[in-house]
């Protein structure tokens, strides 16, 4: 095991003074990355940044904008950036600071606000993929573990098809299964865990993909007792799935999934995590702060709030799609 010196001759194990720092609280973890450059070092390494958010610059909330604003929650920061390959595009899936983007077909690719690299994906070729479907990826796009996964389900139709991609593909991967609920019961939500990618019906029901097999089912587990006639979010934190309410200031209940006893358990908060909400991807993180820890960010109107009021993220006044909105998670050290 190696050992670091601090800087009152103390001679620490790496692998404890980790292992202390990343219980810490964000504020507190800066505060210790103050103490000396090895505190420093090992503070950024276990650091739990909050999201960015991404939304159309006010000016040109029109629809049509290549101007957007990166905002730095931990900063209070703004950042403008020209973006014009996001005009008349949406901002799909967010996952390990990058974002999956489409206009419609056949205009699909990743992109990093923070690098600003662009990826490319495939033309998709058939009828299928060629009206409204669902994007969702396992890792970043320079990761060997990155899958993307694109789902469609036609109107009153006995099938789903789903399409994967792998990186340095040059087509997708088509696939066909036969849709286990009623045509009408649309999938609606997709989080990846635990290998998996599990996709949420509009009546609590779950299915599941596996990526290695190319496998498709419904998990074998009672619906969701939530109220699907209101607005719900699936969100995922260390391999835990939970659902939840989007809206309301009262209490309310969160839903966890057991999958060792396939059942979901109704719990009242949210065990110390917070959660960053937007129509891309819910983020959850382990709260940044003991003021945040149990708390939804939430995206009313076109507002983002934390639950408590204390933290406008939009300016009031700004109109724009929530498809157009998106949470990245940004690099340990950001140059913009």
């Amino acid at each position: 095991m190696r050992c670091i010196a601090g800087s009152w001759d103390l001679i620490i194990p790496s692998e404890l003074l980790q292992e202390i720092l990343s219980r810490l609280v964000l504020k507190d973890n800066l505060h210790a990355s103050l103490v000396c450059k090895t505190w420093c070092e090992a503070s950024v390494s276990v650091r739990k940044l909050q999201p960015w958010l991404l939304y159309p610059a006010l000016e040109e909330s029109s629809g049509t904008c290549s101007h957007y604003i990166l905002f730095d929650p931990l900063g209070f920061q703004t950042h403008q950036q020209r973006f014009p390959e996001l005009k008349d595009h949406e901002l799909c899936y967010s996952r390990d600071g990058w974002l999956v983007v489409r206009n419609g077909y056949p205009s699909v690719f990743f992109l990093n606000p923070f690098t600003r690299e662009r990826i490319n994906l495939p033309w998709g070729w058939s009828p299928e993929f060629s009206s409204y479907y669902c994007l969702a990826f396992s890792a970043a796009p320079t990761s060997s573990s990155c899958v993307v996964i694109s789902l469609k389900q036609i109107w009153c139709h006995d099938y789903l098809f789903i399409h994967t991609w792998l990186p340095g593909e040059t087509v997708w991967t088509p696939h066909r299964f036969e849709n286990q609920l009623r045509p009408q019961r649309k999938w609606t939500q997709c989080v990846f865990s635990n290998g998996m990618f599990y996709w949420l019906s509009a009546c609590g029901y779950l299915g599941v993909f596996d990526p290695s097999r190319a496998t498709w089912n419904v998990l074998q587990v009672k619906p969701c007792p939530a109220n699907f006639v209101r607005p719900m979010l699936m969100t995922e934190h260390e391999g835990n799935i939970f659902v939840m309410y989007k809206c309301g200031r009262s209490y309310q209940p969160v839903f966890k999934l057991n999958l060792e006893r396939k059942v979901w358990e109704e719990k009242r908060e949210l065990g110390g995590l917070t959660v960053f909400s937007s129509y891309s991807t819910p983020l959850t993180r382990a709260g940044p702060s003991a003021e945040e820890k149990n708390m939804l960010y939430e995206r009313l109107g076109s507002s983002y709030y934390l639950a408590n009021d204390k933290s406008l993220f939009v300016p009031l006044g700004v109109h724009v799609g929530f498809r157009r909105i998106a949470l990245v998670d940004p690099p340990q050290l950001v140059k913009l």
